[in-house]
């Protein structure tokens, strides 16, 4: 009888950043002392610091499914080795090259940061070991890379879905858009504009802030004065936290909305508090219990990690783990980066898509990955709950 456990194998440091190495290890009683044919995913993203939730949350949905996959077959084992940048890009970088170098991983999972993941873009293309990224911002995958792979939806095809959303069913006219400064605020920006014109609209307002910031009454006055009926704001866990508070405290008139599918973490909810019910926003998973699909992978992540509900970036590795697991099946039981890349690549149309637990996963010539967004709206923040408008 097989055992399933998360393994906390060592842990290192390397210039005071601390380099977690998680296998994701089925043990087994009978063939505890056999060979095992080992093969190395690594994951890169923030472990510690303000921004640990979102690698954290990454680097389980990788376990959870290296988990599985080593529970049901003996050809391979998965480990899963997670690397802690910190949210700082030129770590990100240093731990990219580190596990293709050191630890000969054959696919590189992150970063959570749009940010880390556009600078990580040219390490793994160079090595020729396939990415894939939860990272939202639009340029990731316009650097000619055939190594990047979106597991997320960008912001184009999230801000088309809100923007439709609330303009088609709702009937908004005058939104507003609040977002950070980084290249994920800034694709933000671009792409809503691009969403509000096809309905013959432009923004009322463009305010941003930066990483950090915790005063936004200056923006949101400036948006208040002008009557909004809808202010779509992103990105920054702590930032749109404050900014929902915020918002109610300065009685802007209108709705929020999500320019970011961070408003299906559960965690965010939490911080927020009330302030952020009501917020209508598109995202690639609501971790909804009573749906078929869903509902297993919730339940096991909480059983797993101390009932920690699931957000969608462990949904979207859990995922690409799989992906990456059904190719190496596919060759023999050998990895190999290529041909983890290629059988990625085989997966162009809805017709000819990986069905994985996001939804039926297919990738366009750039990378990034397609499939029917979520329009969900925050029904309640604690305890967490979401009402699903469409989508699913």
């Amino acid at each position: 009888m097989s055992k399933l456990q998360i393994v906390l194998s060592r842990m290192r440091a390397r210039g005071g950043a601390a380099a977690i190495l998680l296998s994701a290890a089925l043990l087994f009683s009978a063939d505890a002392g056999a060979q095992e044919n080992v093969v190395r995913i690594g994951v890169v993203g923030p472990l510690t610091g303000d921004l640990a939730y979102g690698g954290q949350s990454q680097l389980r949905g990788a376990q959870l499914a290296a988990a599985e996959y080593n529970a049901s077959q003996k050809n391979f084992k998965i480990e899963v080795i997670g690397e802690d940048d910190e949210s700082k890009c030129d770590r990100a970088v240093a731990a990219t090259r580190k596990l293709i170098a050191r630890d000969k991983v054959v696919a590189i999972l992150g970063n959570w940061f749009s940010t880390c993941s556009l600078a990580m873009v040219p390490i793994t293309a160079q090595a020729k070991v396939p990415q894939y990224t939860v990272g939202i911002a639009s340029p990731i995958t316009q650097q000619g890379s055939e190594w990047i792979f979106r597991m997320a939806l960008k912001t184009a095809v999230l801000n088309d879905a809100v923007i439709d959303h609330v303009v088609g069913k709702i009937g908004m006219r005058r939104i507003a858009i609040l977002s950070s400064n980084e290249e994920v605020g800034k694709s933000l920006v671009d792409t809503t504009e691009k969403a509000l014109k096809r309905h013959g609209l432009t923004p009322i307002a463009k305010e941003e802030f930066g990483r950090g910031d915790k005063d936004f009454s200056g923006q949101l006055g400036r948006i208040r004065a002008l009557n909004p009926e809808g202010v779509i704001m992103g990105t920054g866990f702590q930032e749109m936290a404050i900014i929902a508070r915020q918002f109610r405290e300065l009685n802007v008139p209108g709705r929020l909305l999500g320019g970011d599918p961070i408003a299906g973490s559960a965690r965010f909810l939490q911080l927020s508090g009330k302030h952020v019910e009501g917020l209508i926003f598109a995202t690639p998973f609501i971790p909804v219990v009573d749906n078929p699909r869903i509902g297993a992978f919730v339940k096991a992540h909480q059983q797993q990690f101390s009932g920690d509900v699931p957000e969608n970036w462990a949904a979207q590795m859990y995922d690409a783990v799989g992906m990456i697991a059904e190719a190496i099946k596919a060759n023999g039981n050998k990895a190999d980066p290529t041909q983890i890349r290629d059988f990625t690549k085989s997966f162009v149309s809805a017709d000819k898509s990986y069905r994985g637990l996001i939804g039926n996963l297919y990738f366009d010539k750039f990378g990034d990955g397609s499939w029917q967004p979520i329009i969900g709206e925050v029904e309640s923040a604690v305890p967490p709950k979401w009402k699903i408008l469409g989508g699913l």
